[in-house]
Order: C-alpha cells, then sequence, then structure tokens
C-alpha cells in the first residue's frame, strides 16, 4: 500500500490563527485514490524542526506532501531548508522566471526582485508549474520516496495536485501494484449512534475485514465502510456487499451517500419533485436559510426566509397572534405552529420550515430550559410541530435545530 504522510509548515496553524483545512483536503484526495494517509503532521518555522520531521516522515512515507513557507517573504523558509535537506544550491529556473514575469505583466502590477527571487529553485528539484500563483510545486526523488513541496494558498495548492501530484500519486500505484484501501460514507439522520449500533448489529459478522465505523455529527451518524484490496474493482464489489447488508438493516435511515451535506438531499428532493420551500427563524437567525443556500442551485426552489427573533417581529412580519405569544410564550408548538403556517403562505410554497427556540446560554426556564426548541412544518394541507432538546452550547445547539429541521422535512417530502 502506498503511504503517504502531509506536513503543514506555518507558525500560523501552530499558534491556532488558521485552521489547517488544506491537509483534510489532501488526505480526501488521496484516500480516494486508494493510498493509505499515514501521518498529518503541523509545525512551525523553525528550520531543525523542519529537518527533523521531514526525515521522520521519508522514514516512515512513500510520498510526503509539504505546504507552506514558499512565499517571497523573510518568514517564508521552506526552499532553503529543502535545500539543506537534499544537500543542494538555489538556482535560476528560467521556465520559472519566465511564468513569474508573465504572471505580473498580465495583471498590469510591477515585477521586482523580490518577485524574481520566487524562480530561485533547489537544483535538484523537478519545478510543477503553478497557474493560479507564482510559487511553483517542487518535486523531489530520493531513493525510492518522493517528496512534493507546493505553497499553502487552497488555491495553488489544489491547482497543483490535480494538475500534476494525483496523477503521479495514481501511477505510482499502478506501477508498483500496491493494495489499495477504498471507503464508502453512508449518512444516517433522525436516529441516535447506539441505536443504530443495536440496528446494525455484531459488524463482525459481515464485515469480513473490512472495516465500520460510527461518526457522530450535527446532521447525524456517518457510517464509514473501510476495505482493503489488490484492486478498485474487487474493493468496489465488497464495499457494495457490506453497504448492501446495512441498507437491509438500517436503510430507512439512511439520506445519503459519500460526504455531502443534508441540505444537499434535501434540495435535489425538491428539485427532482418541482417543490418550493420557505423558512421562519427565530433562534437559528438565519442559520437555515444559510445551509440551504449552500447547495448550488437552491434558488430553483427556496423562495426566501424571514428572521423573526424578537416577539414584535414574529407579529410584525409573520402575523403570529399576540394572544398566541401572551397564553404560550414564543418557544412553543403554538407558535412554531404559526410561523410555519404563515411563512408557508406568505413566500406561496409548498413547503415552510419554522425554529424557535432557546439557544442560550441564557434565557431558559425550568419548563423551558436552554436547549428547548420547537419546529413547525407546514405543507398546503396541514401544519406540524415537534420539540426536541439540545444541550447548553448555544452554537451547537443551533447547528443541530438546523439539521433538525433538514431532517424533518427529508421525512416529509419522502
Amino acid at each position: 500500500m502506498l503511504n503517504i504522510s502531509i506536513l503543514t509548515i506555518g507558525d500560523e496553524i501552530c499558534i491556532g490563527q488558521i485552521v489547517n483545512t488544506n491537509a483534510a483536503w489532501i488526505a480526501a484526495q488521496c484516500t480516494s485514490l486508494g493510498a493509505k494517509v499515514i501521518k498529518h503532521t503541523s509545525i512551525g518555522d523553525e528550520k531543525n524542526v523542519i529537518i527533523n520531521e521531514i526525515n521522520d516522515l521519508m522514514r516512515i512515507s512513500d510520498f510526503v506532501l509539504v505546504t507552506g513557507g514558499l512565499g517571497p517573504t523573510h518568514d517564508d523558509i521552506t526552499k532553503p531548508v529543502l535545500c539543506e535537506f537534499f544537500d543542494d544550491v538555489l538556482v535560476e529556473n528560467k521556465d520559472t522566471l519566465d511564468h513569474v514575469e508573465q504572471f505580473f505583466v498580465s495583471r498590469k502590477r510591477a515585477f521586482t526582485e523580490r518577485n524574481r527571487m520566487q524562480a530561485l529553485l533547489p537544483s535538484k528539484c523537478k519545478p510543477l508549474r503553478n497557474d493560479c500563483g507564482t510559487a511553483p510545486g517542487m518535486l523531489f526523488e530520493y531513493e525510492d520516496k518522493v517528496l512534493i513541496s507546493m505553497p499553502g494558498v487552497p488555491t495553488e495548492m489544489k491547482f497543483l495536485m490535480n494538475t500534476w501530484v494525483l496523477d503521479l500519486i495514481k501511477n505510482e500505484i499502478i506501477k508498483r501494484k500496491f493494495s489499495i484501501t477504498k471507503f464508502k460514507t453512508l449518512n444516517t439522520t433522525s436516529i441516535p449512534e447506539s441505536f443504530l449500533a443495536d440496528l446494525i448489529g455484531n459488524p463482525e459478522e459481515f464485515l469480513d475485514g473490512g472495516s465500520l465505523a460510527f461518526l457522530p455529527s450535527a446532521s447525524g451518524v456517518k457510517l464509514r465502510i473501510g476495505v482493503e484490496s489488490d484492486s478498485f474493482e474487487s474493493a468496489e464489489m465488497e464495499i457494495n456487499r457490506i453497504k448492501d447488508i446495512i441498507y437491509s438493516k438500517a436503510g430507512k435511515y439512511i439520506y445519503q451517500e459519500d460526504d455531502l451535506p443534508l441540505a444537499y438531499a434535501v434540495g435535489e428532493l425538491l428539485k427532482s419533485k418541482g417543490l418550493t420551500l420557505s423558512v421562519a427563524e427565530s433562534c437559528s437567525a438565519g442559520l437555515l436559510g444559510s445551509e440551504i443556500c449552500s447547495v448550488a442551485g437552491s434558488s430553483s426552489y427556496f423562495l426566501g426566509g424571514i428572521i423573526c427573533y424578537s416577539n414584535e417581529s414574529k407579529k410584525r412580519e409573520l402575523n403570529v397572534s399576540p394572544a398566541t405569544l401572551e397564553s404560550y410564550g414564543a418557544v412553543s408548538s403554538e407558535t412554531a405552529f404559526e410561523l410555519a403556517k404563515n411563512a408557508r403562505e406568505r413566500f406561496d410554497t409548498d413547503f415552510a420550515l419554522s425554529i424557535t427556540g432557546i439557544a442560550g446560554p441564557d434565557g431558559g426556564t425550568d419548563d423551558k430550559p436552554v436547549g428547548t426548541v420547537w419546529f413547525g412544518l407546514a405543507d398546503r394541507t396541514e401544519t406540524i410541530t415537534e420539540k426536541y432538546w439540545f444541550a447548553a452550547d448555544r452554537n451547537a445547539n443551533r447547528e443541530r435545530a438546523v439539521n433538525y429541521a433538514l431532517a424533518m422535512l427529508l421525512k416529509k417530502i419522502k
């Protein structure tokens, strides 16, 4: 099996200034090819630390993929450190120089000596042209190992991976006749992890050497099937065998395969059936509408929404009865009912969702503690409401409320 390690260089990662999304994306792409990602490492811009880490990763990996530290400023030290590691020197690469110069000229920006430094590359590396920026990728071969250094800017890194690196990895797997690992994710909703585990039973009875992981999230539990095989074809057959067994046990809770969001599954159903949706949001404060609209093409089924955070806005924007709010409160079945029903009528949609609750950290009472959320779902014939108690964390409550509402709609459409 082809072993890959991912090394991210940058103080900004180590101090928590930015989130390392690069490593997650790289790992997902490599895994999709059947390679095994054995290690992620994030380190600061310190020469000795970088050298020591590269030594360790080259020892255990077939490919080491490095991002970060290739800019034109003094704190970008990856190139000189790689020169030292490979006992090399920096030389000006003409093809890279021409590319960098043209990059600036085409954008009508001055080409400076600092920009020219981007064309200084270790003599032993193979440059990988970067059409999205000025720092090329650098490929080093050492015995039977490969190290590839790429910029940390996500768009540039992804261009280099898609244009050069992924094909190199795939060809290496084929050339060396490595076994491959393949995964398949099944997304479930509306069932707790423990109940799902009981429903599926003992996985060892049907896995036959494969793996099954339970991965709980705000939208539900992801089931990740893993299989190791000598070919993609045989791995796919084994994945399908295991998948069929899981569907036979828990298929009613599976809404989507692969890592696609719940909003995508809802959107696909609405679009395929020619149905429309609107929302009324209180405690989620626009998060539901934002999640729905995160899916490309949502304008074909999502007609709009109203954020009615205060009681006054509930009355003014969606005609919630003052008597309802006085008698039952904003967080109630009655208010959720009126919000959903009136939103559907206002936007003239096939469905409307409403969310009203106590996200926290304050505002709870004995009968309505923090985390209490009421949901409404209206269609052209009826309006239903449901209540759920979440935890005490404000952000988690809002995220979970959005996913609960989407799951409620998904179940209704199906």
